[in-house]
């Protein structure tokens, strides 16, 4: 009997959690070492599954007597492995069908395979569907089409087949990082931020360590960059956690007080600043329902928390993780969020709502109900990077002034 590759095992422990909620990288963490040498096969494997699940279901159901959603779960997972090494790896056809038998074992389903061997050795021989609408919820999908058109939604979902490259933002025009190319979002370029074709682990390549860059969307960095802020401004960024967005307005020169809900991001936030040497206050807030005494800002930052439909490329477990619904309930949170954060604002001063989403329920629509009970404010600019035009996430974003 073939020994299990331990990379296998882990692929199918994290995608299981992923359909669960759970984000894939955290899932992997759980699963595997980090330094394992088993890891690049790991993250292969589970994120390719995830960017191409509904393809994989679409051949895996053509030789299943149940609809897929109904199989066993581990069976299921075991049969998406299989096929997938069968069909987007070099991996040879025998050790992919005797790899997921035996995964399926392991997985304490041994009954079942019989089972994933048949529909391996049927499925390799048949043909992996490449319509990249497949690999995107229906609903999703058809949401999508309504505003962009089909051209554009298809072209957008053929590139989320892959992995995105790279994003790193320099702290300084002249700091060390790996080579790249300059990076835009929605076609205007984003300034000090570039795309890296680097293999590893992120925390091996040069400048790291010496915190000369982290990793950062330039969607995501226009999104703070749309705030203005100036040196010596004192800035709130509310939504801190994990980060990225603290480091941009600190490293232009702001005064930033960053805050979060959970103790345990902003001990992220604090070692990347650690490691940057950039400066920012800490503070722990829940601006669903605090009212922190932090006195008033010249501007502020509320990048929302939401259901990160825009970043599905690089979190495809996102797809398959949210409903039709989610953006509506969604909503609900990030507009009480909005209106506290608003207060710390001084008159005349700025306030840039964002969110890592292309639904306008959580943003334009979130904006259009603030300013309706808010006459004080008005809209200033807007940005949308729907649907990207390279390979940034899909952020909206408003700027909204303070009229004193």
């Amino acid at each position: 009997m073939p020994i299990l590759n331990p990379g296998r095992l882990a692929a199918a422990r994290a995608l299981m959690r992923a359909e669960k909620g759970y984000h894939a990288d955290d899932a992997l963490l759980d699963a595997i070492e980090p330094g394992s040498k088993d890891m690049g096969l790991a993250r292969a494997l589970t994120f390719g599954v995830l960017r191409r699940r509904g393809a994989l279901d679409k051949l895996l159901g053509a030789f299943a007597r149940d609809p897929v959603h109904k199989l066993d779960p581990n069976v299921r997972v075991a049969a998406r492995i299989g096929l997938f090494e069968l069909h987007c790896m070099r991996t040879p056809p025998h050790a992919a069908v005797d790899q997921a038998v035996q995964l399926t074992r392991v997985l304490r389903r041994p009954r079942a395979a019989g089972f994933v061997n048949a529909v391996l050795r049927k499925g390799g021989a048949g043909y992996l569907p490449d319509d990249p609408l497949l690999d995107h919820p229906n609903w999703m999908v058809r949401r999508w089409k309504e505003r962009y058109g089909e051209e554009a939604v298809t072209a957008w979902c053929a590139r989320m087949a892959e992995a995105a490259p790279l994003a790193v933002c320099l702290a300084t025009a002249d700091s060390e990082a790996p080579e790249g190319e300059p990076a835009t979002a929605n076609g205007v370029l984003v300034p000090g931020v570039r795309w890296v074709d680097a293999k590893g682990r992120v925390d091996e390549l040069p400048g790291f360590e010496s915190g000369a860059w982290w990793v950062m969307d330039p969607a995501a960095a226009a999104a703070a960059d749309l705030l203005e802020a100036q040196t010596g401004e004192r800035v709130l960024d509310a939504c801190a956690a994990p980060g990225g967005k603290t480091l941009r307005l600190a490293s232009q020169g702001a005064d930033v007080v960053a805050t979060d809900r959970r103790l345990s991001r902003l001990e992220r936030v604090q070692e990347s600043l650690d490691r940057t040497g950039l400066q920012a206050a800490l503070e722990k807030v829940d601006w669903n329902k605090d009212q922190p005494q932090l006195g008033t800002f010249d501007a502020v930052l509320v990048d929302a928390p939401c259901t990160g439909l825009g970043t599905t490329r690089r979190h495809p477990e996102i797809r398959w993780s949210r409903q039709a619904s989610d953006p509506l309930a969604q909503s609900l949170l990030q507009g009480v969020i909005l209106a506290n954060a608003s207060l710390r604002v001084k008159p005349g001063g700025r306030l840039v709502y964002a969110v890592c989403s292309p639904e306008p329920e959580e943003g334009r629509d979130v904006v259009e109900e603030f300013l309706s009970r808010r006459p004080e404010w008005r809209l200033d600019a807007e940005l949308e990077t729907a649907p990207p035009q390279s390979h940034e996430d899909a952020f909206y974003a408003a700027r909204l002034v303070h009229q004193a």
